[in-house]
C-alpha cells in the first residue's frame, strides 16, 4: 500500500494499511492515514457480476432452444410406392427409396444432407444414411424428388424414415 505525508508529501509504500497514527521520517509529520477506496475491487465485483447474469441469460436461451421444436420449412416424405428392393453391381439385394422435400415459404432454403433412417420390427435403429441432396438450393412453393439406394441388408428392414441433417 502507498501513503503520502499530508505535509511534505513524501511517499511511502508498506505492507499493510496502519491502525496508529504514523510519522514521517523526513519532516517529522503525524498524521493518520485514510484507508484508500477500492475502487478495482468494486469494478472487478460489478463485472463478475454482469458476466454471470450474461451467463444465466445465454444458459436459458440455449436451453429454451434446444427444447423449442421449430416449425422447419421443408418438409420431407418418402414415396410409399417408390420404396423397391434391387440388386446392386455385386448381386446384393439392397432398398431403393424415392421421395420429397417441399419448401412451403415463400423464401429461397438450402437443402441440408439428407438421413434415410430404417427400423426393425421392433423399432430399432439398424442404419442411418446421410446423403446429399438432389440441389442446393429450393425455391420457395416448390418440390424436389430424391432417389437413394440404402446399404443395409433388407432383409430386417420393416420401417423407413427420413430427416434433414441439422445445421449447427
Amino acid at each position: 500500500m502507498k501513503i503520502v505525508c499530508d505535509f511534505c508529501k513524501t511517499e511511502y509504500v508498506l505492507d499493510h494499511v496502519p491502525t496508529k497514527p504514523v510519522k514521517c521520517a523526513v519532516c517529522g509529520h503525524v498524521w493518520t492515514p485514510r484507508v484508500p477506496f477500492r475502487h478495482k475491487t468494486l469494478i472487478k465485483f460489478i463485472a463478475a457480476l454482469c458476466a454471470f447474469i450474461a451467463a444465466c441469460i445465454f444458459s436459458l436461451v440455449v436451453i429454451v432452444n434446444m427444447n423449442t421444436k421449430k416449425n422447419h420449412p421443408l418438409v420431407t416424405k418418402i414415396d410409399e410406392k417408390n420404396i423397391h428392393t434391387v440388386l446392386d453391381e455385386n448381386g446384393n439385394n439392397r432398398i431403393f427409396v424415392s421421395g420429397n422435400i417441399t419448401n412451403t415459404t415463400n423464401d429461397i432454403y438450402g437443402l441440408p444432407n439428407i438421413i434415410i433412417i430404417s427400423y426393425d420390427a421392433v423399432g430399432n435403429v439398424l442404419s442411418r444414411q446421410t446423403f446429399m441432396p438432389p440441389a442446393t438450393l429450393l425455391e420457395s412453393k416448390t418440390t424436389v424428388t430424391f432417389n437413394h439406394m440404402l446399404s443395409v441388408d433388407p432383409t430386417n428392414v420393416k420401417r423407413l424414415s427420413v430427416e434433414l441433417k441439422e445445421s449447427k
